[in-house]
C-alpha cells in the first residue's frame, strides 16, 4: 500500500470511529432524556447528537464505495447535502440547548428562527455547483467558530454562584472546538490557495486526521453535557431534600408543641426537648394543675376554657426566664422547669405572677379568666434526678389541691 492509501485507510477508520462515538452519545443521551424530559436544554442537545449522526452518515457515503445504481455525482451531491444539513442542525441544537440552559430561552421561539435558518443555509451552500466536501467544511468554519466560541464565553462567564465543574468543563471544550475549527479553516484555505497541503505539514496532519480530533472533542463535549445534567439534577434533589427537611422540622414542631397554647407538650418532655438548659445544673421542677378549668368549660363553654388555658401559659411565660421551660402535660396540668433555681425562690414568684394577673382583670372578666391553680415544687440535683423531682412536685401539688378543696369545694383563687 502506498502512503496515500494508508492515510486514506486511517481517515476512513477515524470517520467510522467518530460515527460510532456519535451513535453511542446519541444512545446515552436518549436514555438519560427519558428520565429528564422536563429539561428542554437536554432534549435539544440530544437532538444535536442525532443530527451529527446524520451528518456523519453523509460523509460516510463519500468514503464508502457506491452501493446504489445510478449517477455517482448525484450520490455525492446528496451526501454533501446530508452532511451540511446534519452539521448545521447539530450546531443549531447545541446552541439552542445552551441558550435554554443558561438564559432560559424559549425553545419554541428558537425553533422558529434558528432551525429554518440552519436548513436554508445548509441547502443553499451545499447545492452550489462545483462544491466538494472541502468547500462545505470551509463554509462551515465561520459558523462553527462563532457558535462554539459564543457558547464557550457564555459558560465561562457564568457568575461564581452558577459556575460548576460541568459548566467550566463544557465551556473549555466549546472553546477548544472553536479553536480546532480555526485550524481547519486555515488548513482548508491553504488547500484552496495553493492546491496542496505540503506547504503546511502540521496543518496537513490536523486536516487529514480531523476525524480523530473531532472524536476526542465530541467525547469531551458529551461528558461535559452529562456532568451539567447531573449537577442540575443534583440541585433539584438537594432542594427537594431541603424542602423535606423543612417539612419534617415543621411536623416535628407540630408534634412537640401544644397547638392551643404554644407550650411544649408531654411528648417533648418525654423526648428531652427543652432540657438542654438543665444539663448538669441543679434546679426546680414545678407542677401546676388548674382548679377552675372544668367549671369554666361547664359554665361558659370550651372556647372560654381555651382562653383561660392560653392566658395561663402567657402568664407563666412572662414570669419565667429565657432558659426556663413551660410544658403542658395534659388537659389542665403544666410543668415548669427552672434550671439553677430553688423552690423557695420559684414558688413565691409564680404565685405572685398569677395573683397579679388575676388582679389585672375587671369584674366582667374575672369569672371566666381568673387563674385558679394548685401547685407543687421540688428541687433536683441534675438531669438524672429530674423524673423523681417531677414526681415529688406532682405529689405536693395534689396535697395542695386536697387542702384547697377542704377549704372550698368550689373554685378557690390562687393564694
Amino acid at each position: 500500500m502506498t502512503p496515500e492509501d494508508i492515510g486514506a485507510l486511517i481517515s476512513t477508520i477515524g470517520l467510522l470511529t467518530q460515527a460510532g462515538g456519535a451513535v453511542l452519545m446519541l444512545v446515552l443521551f436518549s436514555v438519560l432524556l427519558r428520565a429528564n424530559q422536563r429539561r428542554p436544554y437536554f432534549a435539544y442537545w440530544t437532538r444535536g447528537w442525532a443530527a451529527l449522526v446524520i451528518a456523519l452518515a453523509g460523509v460516510g457515503i463519500l468514503y464508502l464505495p457506491p452501493v446504489l445504481p445510478g449517477d455517482t455525482a448525484i450520490i455525492v451531491r446528496a451526501a454533501g447535502v446530508i452532511y451540511q444539513v446534519g452539521k448545521l442542525l447539530f450546531i443549531a441544537y447545541l446552541v439552542g440547548g445552551t441558550l435554554n440552559y443558561l438564559l432560559g430561552l424559549d425553545p419554541l421561539r428558537f425553533r422558529r428562527v434558528a432551525l429554518p435558518s440552519a436548513l436554508g443555509f445548509a441547502l443553499v451552500t451545499s447545492l452550489i455547483p462545483g462544491v466538494d466536501l472541502n468547500h462545505v467544511m470551509l463554509m462551515q468554519v465561520p459558523v462553527m467558530v462563532a457558535a462554539f466560541g459564543a457558547c464557550s464565553l457564555l459558560f465561562l462567564r457564568l457568575p461564581r454562584s452558577r459556575a460548576t465543574l460541568g459548566s467550566r468543563a463544557i465551556g473549555v471544550v466549546f472553546g477548544s472546538i472553536a479553536g480546532l475549527w480555526i485550524l481547519y479553516g486555515v488548513a482548508l484555505g491553504m488547500v484552496k490557495l495553493y492546491g496542496v497541503l505540503n506547504v503546511a505539514r502540521p496543518l496537513n496532519f490536523v486536516l487529514q486526521y480531523n476525524s480523530y480530533f473531532d472524536l476526542l472533542a465530541q467525547m469531551l463535549l458529551g461528558f461535559g453535557m452529562v456532568v451539567v445534567l447531573l449537577e442540575d439534577a443534583r440541585r433539584e434533589a438537594d432542594d427537594a431534600r431541603a424542602q423535606l427537611a423543612v417539612a419534617h422540622d415543621h411536623l416535628r414542631r407540630v408534634s412537640l408543641y401544644d397547638p392551643l397554647t404554644g407550650a411544649l407538650n408531654r411528648r417533648a418532655y418525654d423526648e428531652g426537648v427543652g432540657l438542654e438548659a438543665v444539663g448538669a445544673r441543679f434546679g426546680t421542677a414545678l407542677v401546676m394543675d388548674m382548679d377552675n378549668l372544668k367549671a369554666v368549660n361547664d359554665t361558659y363553654g370550651h372556647a372560654a376554657g381555651d382562653d383561660l388555658l392560653r392566658r395561663t401559659v402567657e402568664t407563666l411565660r412572662k414570669s419565667v426566664r429565657p432558659l426556663d421551660r413551660v410544658y403542658r402535660l395534659g388537659g389542665d396540668e403544666f410543668l415548669v422547669l427552672f434550671p439553677a433555681a430553688r423552690v423557695e425562690d420559684v414558688m413565691p414568684r409564680i404565685r405572685a405572677a398569677l395573683r397579679e394577673a388575676n388582679e389585672a382583670l375587671d369584674a366582667g372578666q374575672r369569672e371566666r379568666l381568673a387563674i385558679e391553680a394548685s401547685m407543687g415544687a421540688a428541687d433536683f440535683g441534675g438531669l438524672e434526678d429530674l423524673p423523681a423531682a417531677v414526681s415529688r412536685a406532682d405529689h405536693a401539688m395534689y396535697e395542695e389541691k386536697a387542702r384547697n378543696r377542704a377549704v372550698s369545694p368550689a373554685r378557690v383563687p390562687v393564694a
